[in-house]
């Protein structure tokens, strides 16, 4: 398999599992596992109460099961029901107060000794001084910096919405996404434009395509592509401008859900200090004063405030904080959203015995068929690979599925607001497509951009060396040819024959050698000695 076939996937899974974490991350409700308290009698503890009005707020089971007792509650005795109503009895449960304390039991030898003369010796007005002692005070005055700021001030406009729609929460957050999808027009016009620029160029990317066709080797494969990069610097295109809106969307999305999920701090403007007292208070037992609550904190306060509803009375004489009243007074000098639709209560968790099942089950419905209505309305690039156009069609897939995942652990509000943000962002490619239509190229068009490629590679060719032995250009897969005609064989080199000697047809030329020359005047002075 190709490398960047491979980097695209895993890119593609990427993206997937880190949205999916970011979601998580903002709704999970798994609290943290409580570390095991190891401490001992300091200096400053003056007495056994100093010492148990430190330690028991740092075990949340410790310190529940303690207040429980000073109300006349032992919730480690067998068979407790911790979330049946459970009024204030107005006596102390001193062995439901020793159990608790067991909980938070000191290490060393020397503190252990000091524990057990305590609690062996605990008595109810220890208790109830235990308790108001570990009373919190609870800050009322929202310290925001300038994103939370920034938040408040969009939840600000959320409820007036809000308040528009006769007070109905969900009815206000579909408005609040009409609202959404306006503001962030101007970055999908450009994302369009960028996409009408891309498809424009794609009968000339085709050609450059179609030229390298049928080679799949590395060293081709990386060779079309900078001839593509190079084609769009040449036009001016810029691939990576059309990411720019998506990246600029993320975090939008991501504050627009903080926003929604928690309505007490952004929309009423609540310090974030009351947002967790609340919580506190909604999952504390019944048998310490709270409400019983099964939620997770990390759900924000919708769900808070949709179940506890008028139950909020209680919290006036909460154990927990020493300004529970000015804590109740906060929360009930505003009006708390109606969060109902339909009859149902938008701000609960779906789950498979209600019928808001049906949330989740439409989410994905929503969103499967927005995937695919936006790939059919807005351009696509070409796709060359079998591997790519699967990895596409498994996103329709797990995209969805994880809209229904994190749809069945946040309140159905939430899962409303997605599947009308899938239907407005399907309404708008649509609209895109009509009044910004991408242009269709037929057949003729891209043998018109092949052509012309072809002439600009014989216009801008360079002489190629040929072989003896073939004579044709040579192939490697460490260069690709221009011009793929085999070019005419060469013509052989004249060989030119050495001079043949005149020969006379009587007599046949035959080398003198030097010695054979006669000197002739040795021949003439024997000759005169002769004749003397």
């Amino acid at each position: 398999m190709n490398k960047k076939r491979i980097v695209r996937i895993v890119t593609a899974l990427l993206a997937v599992l880190l949205i999916g974490a970011a979601m998580l991350s903002l709704t999970s409700c798994a609290g943290s596992k409580e570390e095991k308290i190891e401490s001992s009698w300091t200096a400053a503890d003056a007495d056994a109460a100093t010492y148990f009005t430190r330690i028991l707020p740092m075990s949340a089971e410790a310190r529940e099961k303690f207040v429980a007792a000073s109300r006349g509650y032992n919730m480690s005795a067998e068979g407790f029901d911790k979330n049946a109503d459970a009024p204030d009895l107005g006596v102390v449960d001193l062995e439901g107060a020793k159990a608790a304390l067991e909980l938070v039991k000191p290490q060393d030898d020397a503190s252990k000794v000091k524990f057990e003369e305590f609690r062996t010796a605990l008595t109810a007005e220890q208790v109830k001084d235990i308790v108001t002692r570990m009373g919190e005070t609870v800050s009322l005055e929202a310290d925001n910096g300038p994103i939370d700021t920034l938040l408040v001030w969009i939840g600000k406009f959320l409820q007036i919405l809000t308040k528009i729609t006769g007070g109905k929460y969900v009815l206000g957050l579909l408005v609040f996404a009409l609202v959404v999808e306006i503001v962030m027009l101007p970055f999908g016009i450009k994302q369009q434009k960028n996409s009408i620029k891309q498809a424009k160029l794609r009968p000339k990317e085709m050609a450059i395509r179609n030229k390298y066709k049928g080679r799949n080797d590395q060293a081709t494969q990386q060779k079309m592509a900078q001839e593509i990069q190079k084609m769009y610097q040449e036009e001016g295109y810029n691939p990576m401008g059309g990411c720019l809106p998506l990246l600029i969307q993320l975090p939008v999305i991501l504050a627009l859900y903080q926003i929604v999920i928690d309505p007490l701090r952004y929309v009423l403007g609540k310090a974030a200090t009351l947002s967790s007292a609340l919580t506190t208070y909604c999952t504390t037992a019944k048998a310490a004063g709270g409400l019983g609550l099964s939620i997770g904190n990390g759900k924000g306060t919708i769900e808070l405030l949709s179940q506890a509803g008028n139950k909020l009375e209680g919290l006036k004489s909460f154990a927990y904080y020493s300004n529970a009243s000015e804590c109740y007074a906060d929360l009930t000098n505003v009006a708390i959203p109606d969060f109902e639709l339909f009859g149902q209560n938008m701000g609960n968790v779906p789950s498979f015995t209600s019928i808001l099942v049906l949330v989740p089950i439409l989410t994905f419905v929503f969103y499967f068929a927005s995937m695919k209505l936006n790939r059919k309305f807005t351009y696509q690039p070409a796709v060359q690979d079998a591997q790519m156009g699967c990895s596409n069609n498994m996103m329709d897939i797990t995209m969805p599925l994880m809209s229904v995942y994190i749809a069945f652990i946040v309140p159905a509000a939430v899962g409303i607001y997605w599947m009308f943000k899938s239907v407005l962002s399907t309404l708008k490619s649509f609209i895109m497509s009509k009044v910004m239509p991408v242009p269709v190229f037929t057949e003729e068009d891209y043998k018109a951009a092949e052509k012309a490629l072809k002439g600009k590679g014989k216009s801008e060719s360079r002489p190629v060396e040929r072989t003896a032995a073939s004579g044709t250009k040579p192939r490697s897969l460490h260069y690709i040819d221009e011009d793929d005609e085999p070019l005419p064989p060469p013509v052989p080199e004249r060989v030119e024959e050495p001079a043949k000697k005149k020969v006379e047809k009587d007599e046949p030329a035959t080398e003198v050698k030097p010695s054979q020359v006669p000197n002739l005047k040795e021949d003439r002075k024997n000759t005169d000695n002769k004749n003397k």
